[in-house]
C-alpha cells in the first residue's frame, strides 16, 4: 500500500497537549519542554481551538517579558485542521500549501459543538511512513 493512502488515524499521535488562552509564554515553554514537544494547541474557555504555538513562535518571542506575554500574544490563529479519516496525502498537501510542519487532527464535539483536538500529525510522521514503503 502506498504510504500516502493510509488514514491519518492510523499514523497520528493521539492526544494533543493544550494551553488555555492567557497562559504565560514562560508556562507554555515549561509545558513544551516538559512534554518534549514542538507545538501546542491554544484553547478558549469553551475548549475551542483558537490557535497554535510552535517552537518557532517561542524563539520569535525571545527578548520579550515571557512572564507578561501570553499564549494569545504569540499564537498563530491560522490553524490547519483535518479529520482522522483523511489520508496522509491530504495532510501532506495542506502542509505543502501552507508551508507548515504539523496539522491538528480534530473530531466534531458533542451536539455539533466545536472541533475537539484528538491528535496531531507532523511531517516527520509522514516521512516515517514513506520510509517503511518497499
Amino acid at each position: 500500500m502506498n504510504a500516502l493512502n493510509k488514514k491519518i488515524k492510523n499514523v497520528m499521535t493521539r492526544g494533543v497537549v493544550t494551553a488555555e488562552m492567557g497562559t504565560t509564554v514562560r508556562d507554555v515553554i515549561k509545558i513544551l519542554s516538559g512534554e518534549n514537544i514542538h507545538g501546542i494547541a491554544v484553547i478558549a474557555p469553551d475548549d475551542e481551538i483558537v490557535g497554535v504555538i510552535t517552537d518557532t513562535d517561542i524563539i520569535n518571542a525571545v527578548g520579550e517579558d515571557l512572564d507578561k506575554l501570553t499564549a494569545d500574544d504569540i499564537m498563530s490563529s491560522n490553524i490547519k485542521k483535518i479529520g482522522p479519516e483523511n489520508t496522509l496525502r491530504d495532510a501532506a498537501e495542506i502542509m505543502k500549501k501552507e508551508k507548515i510542519h504539523r496539522v491538528l487532527i480534530t473530531s466534531k464535539g458533542c451536539a455539533g459543538g466545536p472541533d475537539v483536538p484528538i491528535g496531531i500529525l507532523s511531517s516527520t510522521d509522514i516521512m516515517r511512513e514513506i520510509a517503511k514503503e518497499k
